[in-house]
């Protein structure tokens, strides 16, 4: 249709040859191929001139607004792979997700006001595919999966509990004593393991009275006083810098290869709009991780041991910042 179209506007065979690179033969014969198709003539042809039909005028002012409408939608494909702008629809956890993702998506959508987005919050762990997102956020470790996975900060997780409970039930010194605690179990996580400054491994079977597959209803549990709970340090910072919560195993690293992450389906034509997000995020959160070394100090624990007994210390702890 578009060598019919030029044919008719240039009416010569070799100006339109030269133009789109073929031959004067290989134009003739898409047109006697159109002919044949449509069973009609659309060109009066002389070894001289070549001259529209009166169908072939009829046929031209369908093709060319097909052209015009194929041109159109081309344009509307080019200008959305060409810069950001579409819309994304986006997972993530629902603590995590109202904690640091909204405001980084706030700060994003400022940046990109031509990306419409929808954030939807749940602790669920969404199908991508199934349920039509472009990318959800996640934290932990990664399933074998064949999502792509961009990483965009750690997520180092910690053992913290309350005040009150120290208070009550004593300070764990060595990841074995947690067989002596209250441990607030996430989903079937009852094997917590650590490693130590000397690179030595240690794991610790953990039970304790509440088992939940929410990791806020954990926290608010801990900061209740009823456990101790592992958890992202994102997920409690809050809690620590509040005094609520106060980290103990300092000396022993959560052994994990947690991150916080963000999945989408494939690596191969992503759009303008879903990088922009992509490094939107990990240059949001790097921030975000250089802003927190020197946020407001969180709270730790003085101890004063007055003995040992049952693998756990029973001190008198002393609340204090630093």
């Amino acid at each position: 249709m578009r060598i019919f179209a030029r044919v008719a506007a240039v009416q010569n065979l070799s100006a339109v040859g030269t133009e789109l690179g073929l031959t004067p033969g290989t134009i003739s014969k898409r047109i006697q191929a159109l002919e044949d198709e449509l069973c009609a003539r659309l060109f009066d042809r002389t070894t001289r001139s070549i001259r529209i039909t009166e169908e072939g005028a009829a046929f031209l002012a369908h093709v060319e607004r097909i052209l015009s409408e194929i041109e159109a939608a081309r344009a509307c494909v080019d200008d959305t792979v060409s810069k950001p702008k579409g819309g994304l629809k986006i997972a993530a956890p629902a603590c995590l997700g109202r904690r640091y993702v909204a405001p980084a998506l706030c700060d994003f959508v400022r940046a990109f006001p031509e990306i419409d987005v929808r954030i939807d919050l749940h602790d669920r762990q969404v199908n991508l595919q199934e349920d039509g997102y472009d990318v959800a956020i996640r934290t932990g470790e990664l399933a074998d999966s064949s999502l792509i996975a961009k990483r965009l900060a750690p997520d180092r997780h910690i053992i913290v509990g309350s005040p009150a409970y120290f208070a009550r039930a004593g300070l764990p010194l060595v990841p074995e004593d947690l067989a002596h605690h209250d441990c607030l179990v996430l989903g079937e996580s009852r094997q917590w393991s650590f490693r130590s400054r000397t690179g030595a491994e240690s794991a610790a079977r953990v039970s304790g009275p509440l088992r939940s597959n929410n990791g806020e209803l954990l926290c608010r549990a801990a900061v209740e006083g009823l456990g101790l709970i592992r958890a992202s340090e994102l997920e409690v910072a809050c809690e620590q810098r509040a005094g609520k919560l106060v980290q103990v195993l300092g000396d022993f690293e959560v052994a994990t290869n947690a991150a916080l992450w963000a999945i989408y389906p494939s690596a191969k034509h992503v759009l303008p709009r879903m990088r922009a997000l992509l490094d939107f995020l990990a240059d949001w959160f790097r921030e975000a991780g250089n802003n927190a070394e020197h946020a407001s100090p969180v709270a730790t624990l003085a101890v004063v041991a007055d003995g040992v007994g049952n693998g756990a210390t029973r001190p008198k702890v002393q609340l204090r910042v630093g």
